[in-house]
């Protein structure tokens, strides 16, 4: 056999470990795995001594724009962002213009964004009670998960959260049974918005306009109550639940339970709430503001221990572009500034260097970036695997490399309000991107096209 591609002498890590060998590729998809002297002869080889071969990145947690706000993020520019960090697959949030709250919506967006695409995607739909009667066929379509808001649509926004929200726990109910019936992943947004009224009330009558204060208006309780809700949901409705970007561990010890009681609840976490607290609210501002947003050290810590012990089940990077006009002065108004940060091209330098801190190891890593958002999201055993017949989707990373972020050499549009990121050292980046055997990125350098990244759906 002559493969397409051969990766050879470096180290292959899995969730089960690491060892020395290579793989050869034919046809988009892996055809062996071997010591590197039982590869077959290939057209095209990859050196990775020295490297780690990772199966493909996948971010479950991905805000892109277009096609309703290009100037802040189109799918070019995002898949090139995803390709530089390392990411082969990406699943994409419905907030957009149009919102994907239809089956004919849906299927619109994926014919509008494949042919620009550079890395594979998947798509979430909208579910609340403006679209019950979609939700079915939605998940025919070829919907990756449901995603909701627990929380009202952002004022002036609107338009981009149709068939997204329910803060009502009675509608919040009628839409649980009906994602249930799919069997897709039901992934929430959990924030309680009757706290948020009051809370976020008292913050602003405060006078305060600094970035702490943000932390402040959102507390924990906020998320917690909204967790403990949907759990209940969950339980009575059979569904499979996600958590989004979990930061509370309030909120990490309900879904522990819930786990322990036989639910099919689990929970994502994101990078910057694992690597900042609420003090890079002081300064950075608007730069720093996340919903929920950055908590205490006290938090943090206990958010890496469930990390480690697996209560944590996937980290995804809640990559939200805005510009930087948006954000405005780091030490301007807060309230007046969006929520969101980019990530696409931070998620693996910053948890390279927590491996680096001894903080998790690779095989953790893998499993939290790699198969266990394959195996949730339905792509399993195709995503998310070095195994033999699965797609030839490969991050190669070089766990040693030195290097200072600096938002000016970054492919999202976004790269502006990275500033949070600006000056961290750091330890151990992606050298190589492959998706489906083809190279996407090499060296910091883009290869791949738009059009090369394919629509995935779950099985």
């Amino acid at each position: 056999m002559i493969a397409d591609l051969v990766v050879r002498g470096g180290t292959l890590v899995t969730g089960d470990g690491v060892r020395r060998g290579g793989l050869a590729v034919r046809d988009g998809t892996i055809a062996v795995i071997d010591r590197d002297d039982a590869l077959p002869g290939a057209r095209e080889t990859i050196d990775a001594a020295g490297l780690h071969v990772l199966p493909g990145v996948i971010d479950t947690h991905v805000h892109l724009r277009d096609p309703g706000r290009l100037e802040r993020e189109d799918w070019i520019t995002g898949t090139r962002a995803a390709a530089a960090g390392g990411i082969t697959t990406i699943l994409e949030m419905p907030i957009a213009i149009p919102p994907v709250h239809t089956a004919a919506i849906l299927r619109e967006r994926a014919a509008v964004v494949e042919p620009k695409s550079l890395v594979d995607f998947g798509l979430y739909a909208g579910a609340s009670g403006d679209n019950l009667e979609e939700i079915e066929a939605m998940a025919a379509a070829g919907a990756v998960a449901f995603k909701t808001f627990r929380t009202d649509p952002v004022p002036g926004r609107e338009g981009e959260f149709v068939g997204i929200c329910c803060p009502d726990a009675g509608q919040m109910l009628a839409v649980m049974e009906r994602t249930a019936r799919t069997g897709l992943l039901h992934v929430v947004h959990a924030e309680e918005q009757q706290i948020l009224n009051i809370t976020g009330a008292r913050a602003r009558a405060s006078g305060r306009r600094d970035g702490r204060v943000h932390a402040a208006a959102r507390p924990p309780v906020a998320e917690a109550a909204s967790v403990a809700q949907c759990i209940a949901l969950a339980a009575a409705t059979g569904g499979r639940l996600q958590i989004a970007h979990l930061s509370a561990p309030e909120a990490v010890d309900l879904v522990a339970a819930a786990k322990d009681r036989g639910l099919r609840v689990t929970a994502e976490t994101c990078p910057h709430y694992l690597m900042f607290t609420e003090e890079a609210l002081d300064e950075w501002g608007p730069y720093a503001k996340c919903n929920p947003p950055l908590r205490t050290r006290e938090a943090q810590d206990r958010l890496w221990e469930a990390v480690r012990d697996g209560r944590i089940d996937v980290i995804g990077t809640d990559h939200s572009p805005f510009l930087a006009a948006e954000k405005g002065d780091p030490g301007g108004d807060i309230w007046s500034a969006p929520p969101g940060l980019p990530g696409l091209e931070e998620l693996l330098p910053l948890m390279l260097t927590a491996v680096h801190r001894e903080r998790l190891t690779l095989p953790q890593l893998v499993r939290l970036v790699s198969e266990r958002p394959a195996r949730l999201f339905g792509l399993w055993p195709r995503k998310g695997a070095l195994s033999v017949g699965a797609d030839a989707d490969l991050t190669l990373v070089d766990t040693m490399a030195e290097h200072v972020h600096d938002h000016s050499r970054l492919q999202t549009r976004a790269r502006a309000t990275a500033l949070l990121y600006d000056g961290l050292r750091l330890r151990g980046k992606p050298v190589a991107t492959i998706v489906r055997g083809r190279v996407v990125m090499r060296d910091g350098r883009i290869a791949g096209e738009p059009g090369w990244g394919r629509w995935v759906r779950p099985r």
